[in-house]
C-alpha cells in the first residue's frame, strides 16, 4: 500500500505546475499592468508541454531495475532471493517514479519562471 501511495504522489507532483504562481515583484517588473493572469495562463500552458509522465515512468523503470538487483542480493544473503527481488523492484520503482515526478515539477516551474521573466516580470522565486 505504501508503494502505491508513493507512486501516486510522484505522478500527482508531476501535474502540479499548472497551479503554480511565481512570486512577482511589481515594483521592478517592466510588464504592462493588467496582463499578469493572461501571461501566467500562457506560461502554464507552455509548462504543461514538459513530458513529465515519460520522465516519471523512465525513472520508475530504472528504479525498479536497480531495486531488483539490490533486493535480489539482499534476498539471496538472507535465503529468500525471490522475495528480496520483488520487494527491491517495488521500492525502487516507487522511489524512481516519485523522483521523476518531482524533477518534472521543478522543470515545469522553471519553464513558467523563464516565460514570465521573458514577458517582463521580475520573478523572485
Amino acid at each position: 500500500m505504501k508503494k502505491i501511495a508513493t507512486v501516486c504522489l510522484g505522478l500527482a507532483l508531476a501535474g502540479c505546475a499548472s497551479g503554480y504562481r511565481p512570486v512577482i515583484d511589481p515594483a521592478t517588473s517592466k510588464a504592462p499592468p493588467g496582463y499578469y493572469n493572461s501571461d501566467l495562463a500562457y506560461c502554464q500552458n507552455l509548462a504543461d508541454q514538459v513530458p513529465s509522465a515519460n520522465e516519471a515512468a523512465g525513472r520508475g523503470l530504472a528504479g525498479a531495475a536497480l531495486g531488483a538487483v539490490a533486493g535480489g542480493i539482499i534476498g539471496s544473503l538472507s535465503g529468500n532471493f525471490g522475495t528480496g527481488l520483488a520487494a527491491g523492484a517495488g521500492l525502487g520503482a516507487a522511489s524512481g517514479i516519485a523522483s521523476g515526478g518531482i524533477s518534472a515539477e521543478q522543470e515545469k516551474r522553471q519553464v513558467i519562471n523563464n516565460c514570465m521573466r521573458n514577458r517582463g516580470y521580475s520573478v523572485l522565486n
